[in-house]
């Protein structure tokens, strides 16, 4: 890890991967796609009141050493830059939020909310441990074998400390914002590690429904959640290896506001809501009866709730990127076994 003096003339600096320079060789190297990314930008350096003027606001940021370029395969860019289409007349930009927590009062779908447990989701590699994770954290709060109901949800709009823009009543502000911007995104990106994750869920576009009216006399949360089937992950679309991705789609989120904020039990975003999606996770066979994974990736006999019992574990991270905007999360997960 090094940074480049970019005080002076700006510097391209590019660094080809092992492979990059193997295609180079073979004469077959082409440059297909690329990334922009801001890793190491720090906005708050921006100065608003510099005395010299406005030429300067901006001085410290462009003379912020940039980061080295990377020679590993699996170096990311973790805010990457897009340009929604050269809109320049966008006021405000989607992010998006898991929604989970670890008690039920956030529950948008009922007992098909998976919830955090100790900052993780939890899923179980077999039927004896779904038997004893039920015992310990409860049915609602992880995915296995048995238990298929519980999935994570993951809410994209546009959300703010401030509330503004407002969600509101009859959804004006997100056929503003996100429509009339196309900041929805229909389908998201769901990046597994393949060597502990082999199959991806996520809902049934044409079967599920994300609407509601909480305000009084309104038809209240009509919330329809179907899984659609398992996907395979295939192509790497981000970088990290032994990663591969998985396409779910997403379902318009419609909940309106409502004059006593009931709608905020139900929402992680507290302004124009954009999309909902689901995510449910398949774990390698490897993982059901075998320690071999977990002695490798994880930890073994491991005494998680202080019960005697020992667990074998791997922790991981799914990456969600939303296909339009860009937005993107990451959601941990513990892929747990009793011995």
């Amino acid at each position: 890890m090094a940074f480049l003096d970019n005080s002076g003339d700006i510097i391209l600096d590019a660094v080809l991967t092992d492979v990059g320079r193997k295609r180079m060789a073979e004469g077959n190297f082409r440059i297909s796609q690329f990334a922009l990314g801001d890793d190491e930008v720090d906005y708050g350096l921006y100065n608003k009141n510099h005395p010299s003027g406005s030429a300067y606001y901006d001085l410290e940021i462009l003379q912020t050493p940039v980061l080295e370029a990377f020679t590993k395969t699996n170096a990311n860019i973790n805010y990457g830059l897009v340009s929604f289409n050269g809109n320049l007349n966008l006021l405000y930009l989607p992010t998006a939020k898991v929604v989970g927590s670890t008690s039920k009062e956030l529950a948008p779908a009922g007992n098909n909310q998976q919830f955090l447990t100790s900052s993780i989701f939890y899923l179980s590699a077999n039927s004896t441990t779904d038997t004893e994770l039920t015992t310990q954290i409860g049915k609602s709060y992880y995915r296995g074998i048995t238990n298929t109901n519980s999935v994570v949800f993951i809410e994209t709009g546009i959300s703010s400390s401030a509330e503004n823009p407002p969600r509101t009543r009859g959804l004006r502000n997100r056929t503003t914002y996100i429509v009339g911007n196309d900041l929805m995104d229909s389908n998201f990106d769901v990046s597994v590690d393949t060597r502990f994750i082999v199959g991806v869920q996520g809902p049934s576009a044409a079967t599920s429904n994300w609407t509601g009216d909480m305000s009084s006399g309104g038809s209240g949360p009509d919330f329809t959640l179907q899984l659609a089937g398992t996907t395979t992950p295939s192509t790497n679309r981000i970088g990290i290896d032994h990663y591969k991705t998985a396409i779910v789609s997403g379902i318009p989120n419609l909940l309106q506001a409502d004059e006593h904020d009931s709608w905020k039990k139900l929402s992680t975003i507290n302004g124009p809501p954009a999309a909902i999606t689901a995510i449910a996770l398949v774990p390698s066979a490897d993982l059901y009866s075998s320690a071999a994974s977990y002695s490798l990736y994880g930890k073994i006999a491991q005494d998680l709730f202080g019960d005697g019992n020992t667990y074998d574990y791997i922790d991981t991270i799914v990456y969600v990127v939303g296909k339009t905007t860009g937005v993107s999360v990451q959601v941990p997960f513990r892929i747990v076994r009793k011995r």
